[in-house]
């Protein structure tokens, strides 16, 4: 980029100026009597112009960033003089987690000032270590302070693994081209980053996509900070826990930022889980759901936890409640009518997380692999699994949770998709899927009949229990005298119910009339 010439600079112009105005004034001393004729004046207009000088700084200075307090204003102010005489630092604002700035902004020397958007955060440095934390808002910096991090508040996701175009499984040409060697090392190193093998010694190259974020929570609505989440604790975390690649080449790559470590911790606990299962199970539904396993409120330091402590603790007062509760309970059961059992349970009644298929209660190992993986990075214990995927008693403190929340990191989703196989793996899959779907198609169809059967049933026996209270209910406010009476108040309220429901109406609108014939033959006879 050529360099600005010196007479379009703004020290240039503004000396121009000033010497035009001195003329000025100097002619006008001499027009009116001279120099020292003009002494006291001369020092009562010096006087003026300072004084004047400082006001208006000190009053435009308020409006070139959003400051309330009027230390920030003596600050600016400074930062002005300063950068009259080019010994100002750098002016950066800070946006979506990205710096906004001249060419060269950053390597001025001298106190600066930091603009940081509601979706950004910075670590300040010194020369030998971290200074402060910043959030959202206006900050001055030191003579001696340089931005060590920034970092963004906004949920982050990655995606690892090949891409739609990439083969993992293709070889390279015998005489390959730079090019073609170029494109072959990078497709391979996106792949072997999620290189997995089965229990039976199938290699599976997936794409993982993670979504995470710092750990913070943010701001509500009547509360000052960011909705974006802003935590000072974890922002420091995640700028300490950068790092440095000694075998990069590239002085871009060679930093090793805080947002790479989830995808990472992700595709390790790829290869574990897909270790556990073998092809056929990896789409099969045969396997038992996973149990929902408690987590405990404050582990103390990741430590393994003994099973009572992950049960809240509850005093004499909460157990006698509970207790009451449950007499309460079961004296309701006892007096309302027993409902019919559906033939299946209810979708609702299945363990937390666990997605339905074919099989009542049964998973595929992909959907297993899945849950756990989230559990992993989402939780402080977890289900545990032996090497063939069984679920074993007890429970397993994630490491993985641990490193991330002490990285300030906190880990909203995580999912495996777009499977790769080889080509002869694929044609075995396709050809079992085309042998049995149909199969699979009936036994999905027949468990979807028996659930609506038993929804059906159970909604019947539902309606039923609601038309008798609401005709118990206009039993109580009628209080009917005789038999004749209380037949005359059932149809009635019944024909009431029947004219309020618009899909009842449709469907019993013929019976209407044999209850309006009804009601007319009950009031004949009681006369």
């Amino acid at each position: 980029m050529d360099e600005i010439p010196f007479h379009q600079k703004p020290w240039f112009k503004s000396l121009v100026l000033t010497i035009f105005l001195a003329g000025i004034y100097v002619y006008e001393l001499v027009w009116q009597g001279g120099f020292w004729v003009n002494i006291l004046g001369i020092a009562l207009d010096l006087i003026l112009l300072i004084l004047l000088l400082q006001v208006s700084v000190f009053f435009y200075a308020q409006f070139i960033l959003p400051i309330r307090t009027l230390i920030d204003r003596k600050k600016i102010v400074n930062r002005l003089w300063l950068h009259s005489r080019s010994a100002h630092g750098p002016a950066i604002f800070i946006k979506n987690g990205r710096k906004v700035e001249r060419e060269g902004e950053s390597d001025q020397r001298g106190p600066g000032v930091l603009w940081v958007d509601t979706a950004s955060a910075v670590v300040t440095r010194t020369f030998t270590t971290f200074k402060q934390v910043l959030g959202p808002g206006v900050h001055f910096i030191d003579a001696n302070e340089k931005i060590a991090t920034i970092i963004s508040l906004h949920s982050q996701t990655q995606t690892i693994g090949p891409t739609r175009e990439d083969d993992p499984f293709v070889k390279l040409s015998e005489n390959p081209t730079e090019e073609e060697q170029k494109k072959y090392r990078e497709t391979n190193a996106r792949c072997m980053v999620v290189r997995a093998i089965t229990r039976d010694g199938i290699e599976v190259f997936p794409n993982i996509t993670i979504t995470f974020k710092i750990d913070a929570e943010p701001a509500g609505q009547d509360e000052i900070g960011s909705h974006f989440g802003f935590n000072a604790d974890a922002v420091e975390k995640a700028a300490r826990s950068e790092g440095i690649n000694p075998y990069s080449t590239s002085e871009e790559k060679r930093r090793v930022e805080w947002n790479q470590l989830p995808a990472l911790i992700a595709a390790d606990l790829w290869r574990e889980y897909l270790g556990k299962f073998t092809l056929t199970e990896l789409f099969d539904p045969s396997l038992p759901a996973l149990p929902n396993i408690p987590q405990p409120e404050t582990p103390p330091a990741f430590v393994p936890l003994p099973k009572t402590s992950l049960l809240i603790k509850r005093g004499f007062g909460a157990r006698l409640l509970r207790n009451i509760n449950n007499a309460l309970e079961r004296r309701l059961d006892n007096l309302l009518p027993k409902e019919t059992t559906p033939v299946e349970k209810p979708l609702d009644s299945e363990p937390s997380g666990a997605k339905r298929t074919g099989i009542s209660g049964k998973q595929t190992a992909l959907q297993i692999i899945n849950q756990m993986m989230k559990s992993r990075l989402t939780q402080a214990v977890v289900a545990k699994l032996d090497e063939c995927g069984r679920v074993l008693e007890g429970y397993d403190v994630s490491d993985e949770y641990k490193k991330l929340k002490e990285r300030g990191i906190a880990v909203v989703h995580v999912s495996i998709n777009r499977l790769h196989f080889s080509p002869v793996i694929e044609s075995q899959l396709l050809e079992r899927w085309n042998t049995s779907w149909l199969a699979n198609a009936r036994s999905d169809q027949n468990r979807v009949e028996r659930l609506n059967a038993g929804y059906v049933e159970k909604g019947r026996q539902k309606a039923i229990l609601d038309h008798a209270f609401t005709l118990s209910q206009s039993m109580t406010d009628e209080n009917p005298l005789n038999v004749s009476s209380t037949v005359k108040t059932l149809l009635q309220k019944t024909q009431a119910e029947i004219k309020l429901n618009d899909r009842l109406l449709g469907l019993m609108g013929g019976e209407l009339e044999n209850l309006d014939e009804l009601v007319k033959w009950v009031e004949l006879k009681n006369l």
